[in-house]
């Protein structure tokens, strides 16, 4: 047991401090009944939350480490037996403080409490609940003790929503009379080819899977030769004693990822579809997965395995507006009176769902975060699904007695409507479902939700599919809420020059922005339904967004992102000057029974003909709702 967890722990790029941690980890299976791979996958998901620096397992991590197994077999018991509380030190300490109510044995009806008796209420028929009712104040969410607190900011030195002016109105009128002035609308334009509500699915068969693997090879081909005029078109198992660069895709000849299992599987074009054993020894510092695209350059002596000495599999595109075809600049270059006005930040609100608390289905997570907007008066509400999750117990067990779409269209349409008549014409709201939404198509990529739930006169509300990526005003927003961080986490292979380290979700983030692709892995992690004869160009990146706004269990973050558009193979000549990204994992608006974090964006317009970075004009404050 101690040989397998110490291989396993090494295959996924992870050390152990010493013998004894070995030993305590062994101890951890055996009071979990766990097996050393799935101890592994635990430890990883502590270890990306935990934000931890280094990839060492340190015996001082091992308490922290068995409390949060602990939680985790404790939510898996509650998910599968709804309804259940464990009773924890926490409902003891309220008990003997006297906050609880104990039902007495004699008159079950009756609860003694610790200033007066009260008596329970009989069960009463089911009342409808309308969005516009209250809901009950006795829910732990409604209970919590802090409120819209900031949890941390990302670039906390540029002005927020509140200290920044509103149009021509000077800071010297009254708080109120700003809050009346309309909301300036932003304009929003979609960049993707995404699916079309009503799209035919459910036809995917093993040619289209080729098919589009056949193609991700030739684009990448293509793009190469962009920047290299090399060919690309030798076999993979090509024998040599030359250098010969060749391209393919990344393979695992084990089910686990394993840097020394590594398979290069050419394309069939070019390589009639073989693959070859790709040895790694040479290179010091890469990060592989399977559905990767490489171009790989070294020698296969045999034919049976090539030494790879570069390998190439970062081709980022380039931004969407380049600084010499910016509007706002050649505006301001021409028309005095918008060269003498400050340009509008761009204020944005993110949330992903669940939007609602474990315990019920009345929506106070979302009653919050809307009457946070209403307050702030965002220009765009970006909200990512699920809106009615799948995975919630009332749903999953089928204990609620309303339809599930009439659900959405009480709890979310109706509330969302009001929002925008509230704010008036100029607010905007964007919603991008997710395949976890039970009423909705759930294959990926995902068509937007149907126009006909929604009574917009106005155009305020637009659907957009999953993913997407459009742009506001001069920003452009790339969106998905498939977890693809969490599935490349699982898959990747990774490697780290001798004593140096690297930040795991910026690798992977950058991952999606060198494949040109919002789900570059393939195959697909186990349950999703990705489904390649709908439109297999939807999950391709049609330029790089200033922002990338991925839904994830993992903690919330933001990562500033530095690419190069190109890639150059003679590194002796002068690369152009880096351009930067802005990741960004919102979190759950909702988790478990308490409230999640949302994200409250102001991003400043260039006023200057040159582009400046989005990192140096964005400020990002992640929220505790």
């Amino acid at each position: 047991m101690e040989e397998e967890i110490g291989r396993v722990f090494q295959e996924n790029n992870f050390a152990l401090e010493n013998a004894d941690t070995i030993r305590q980890c062994v101890s951890l299976c055996s009071s979990f009944g766990l097996k050393p791979s799935t101890l592994v996958e635990h430890w990883e998901v502590f270890y990306l939350n935990s934000q931890l620096e280094k990839n060492t397992l340190l015996n001082s991590h091992i308490d922290k480490f068995r409390v949060f197994l602990q939680t985790q077999q404790r939510n898996d018991f509650i998910r599968e037996h709804g309804g259940v509380h464990i009773y924890t030190k926490d409902d003891l300490d309220t008990f003997f403080t006297g906050d609880a109510m104990l039902v007495d044995s004699k008159t079950p009806n009756k609860v003694v409490g610790s200033r007066e008796a009260q008596y329970i209420t009989p069960p009463q028929p089911r009342v409808k609940v309308t969005p516009r009712q209250v809901p009950s104040p006795t829910t732990p969410f409604s209970q919590r003790t802090t409120k819209c607190t900031v949890q941390f900011v990302f670039n906390d030195h540029l002005p927020d929503a509140s200290s920044s002016a509103v149009d021509d109105i000077q800071q010297s009128e009254d708080l109120v009379l700003r809050k009346l002035k309309d909301v300036r609308r932003c304009q929003l334009e979609e960049l993707s080819t995404g699916l079309k509500p009503g799209c035919r699915y459910m036809a995917d068969q093993v040619e289209s899977r080729f098919n589009e693997l056949e193609r991700r090879i030739k684009k990448f081909v293509q793009a190469f030769s962009e920047y290299e005029s090399v060919p690309l078109s030798q076999h993979v198992a090509y024998a040599s004693q030359e250098k010969i660069l060749v391209v393919g895709r990344v393979c695992y000849d084990t089910e686990e990822a394993d840097p020394n299992a590594v398979l290069l599987e050419g394309s069939v074009e070019y390589s009639g579809g073989h693959r070859v054993r790709l040895d790694l020894r040479e290179i010091s510092q890469f990060s592989l997965f399977p559905g990767q695209i490489l171009v790989v350059e070294g020698h296969n002596p045999s034919g049976h395995c090539l030494v790879a000495s570069r390998i190439f599999y970062s081709l980022p595109l380039p931004p969407h507006s380049a600084p010499d075809d910016n509007p706002l600049a050649k505006r301001q270059a021409t028309d005095l009176t918008v060269k003498t006005q400050t340009p509008q930040p761009l204020h944005m609100i993110v949330a992903s769902g669940p939007f609602t608390t474990s315990d019920n289905l009345s929506f106070e997570p979302l009653m919050e975060l809307l009457a946070y907007a209403r307050n702030k008066r965002p220009n765009v509400l970006l909200l990512m699904g699920p809106f009615v999750d799948a995975e919630h117990p009332h749903v999953k067990q089928g204990i609620t007695d309303r339809v599930l779409s009439h659900v959405f269209q009480e709890e979310i349409t109706t509330r969302l409507e009001d929002y925008c008549q509230f704010l008036g014409a100029g607010a905007r709201v964007i919603l991008i479902p997710s395949t976890r939404d039970v009423f909705h198509d759930r294959i990926f990529p995902q068509p937007p939700f149907n126009s006909f739930m929604f009574e917009d006169s106005s155009q305020q509300i637009s659907l957009l599919p999953n993913p997407s990526v459009f742009r506001l005003d001069e920003v452009s927003i790339g969106c998905c809420t498939t977890d693809i961080l969490r599935h490349l986490s699982s898959e990747e292979a990774a490697r780290n020059p001798p004593g140096t380290s690297s930040d795991r979700m910026s690798r992977l983030g950058a991952q999606l922005v060198g494949q040109r692709s919002f789900y570059p892995l393939f195959p697909p992690a186990l349950g999703t339904c990705l489904d390649l004869a709908v439109n297999p160009s939807a999950l391709d990146l049609p330029c790089t967004p200033d922002i990338i706004v991925l839904s994830s269990d993992l903690v919330p973050f933001v990562k500033s992102l530095s690419y190069t558009p190109g890639v150059k193979l003679d590194e002796s000549q002068p690369r152009t000057e880096n351009l930067t990204t802005l990741l960004v994992n919102p979190g759950r608006l909702a988790k478990g029974a308490m409230g999640g974090t949302f994200v409250e964006a102001m991003v400043t317009l260039p006023s200057t003909p040159q582009l400046s970075s989005i990192g140096a004009r964005a400020k990002l404050s992640f929220i505790k709702i």
